[in-house]
């Protein structure tokens, strides 16, 4: 009984360590990120307006961060429109890919704007949605999100990309939205018949 105790304490700790580690190589490429951007970009934690997100600030994560990149000088919108460009960015660690399993699904449930989205279920359409780009990782949940009066075709590509680049895993999971729509699944959909892999 004392070694099945003692081993179950080693797998705790070893669990414990490997999550910790986990989160702090997200954060060296959250700081990495961040500072290859600060010539352009002012990165701000205060003052920050609430994005409409859903129910995933209720998931049981073990560590998050979000700020809003402002850039240093104003820009045209595809409008003609000058103003300073303001991108915000939510970063969601969980201890166990169970973990974000569970907060996957829930969130699901409760996504973006109030509404529910099912697995690798396209919409053409998503009332008063906002550009958005997720990454899903095994234990981690991205999403840049910004206003639709800011929107270009080349700023939204330059986010997934540059995501990508520093956040991509193998298995990364991407999910897009547009202004008012379409939300896509476009980089490893889960398969919805495999229920191993479904949140």
């Amino acid at each position: 009984m004392k070694i099945h105790s003692l081993i179950l304490s080693i797998i705790i700790v070893l669990n414990s360590n490997f999550s910790h580690a986990q989160t702090e190589e997200l954060k060296q490429k959250l700081t990495a990120f961040a500072s290859d951007h600060e010539a352009d970009y002012e990165k701000k934690y205060l003052n920050i307006a609430d994005r409409e997100l859903g129910s995933i600030d209720d998931t049981e994560y073990e560590w998050k961060d979000k700020f809003m990149l402002k850039s240093k000088e104003k820009k045209e919108s595809d409008l003609g429109r000058k103003s300073y460009h303001k991108f915000y960015f939510s970063f969601y660690a969980y201890e166990t890919f169970a973990d974000r399993q569970y907060a996957l699904k829930d969130w699901m449930a409760d996504f973006i704007e109030g509404q529910s989205i099912r697995v690798a279920k396209d919409m053409k359409k998503y009332e008063y949605a906002t550009p958005t780009i997720i990454l899903i990782n095994k234990t981690e949940i991205m999403i840049c999100n910004y206003n639709c009066s800011i929107y270009s075709e080349e700023n939204f590509k330059y986010w997934r990309k540059t995501l990508l680049k520093y956040f991509q895993t193998d298995d990364t999971m991407v999910i897009e939205i547009g202004c008012e729509g379409p939300l896509e699944w476009t980089k490893n959909a889960p398969d919805p018949k495999n229920r191993k892999v479904l949140p």
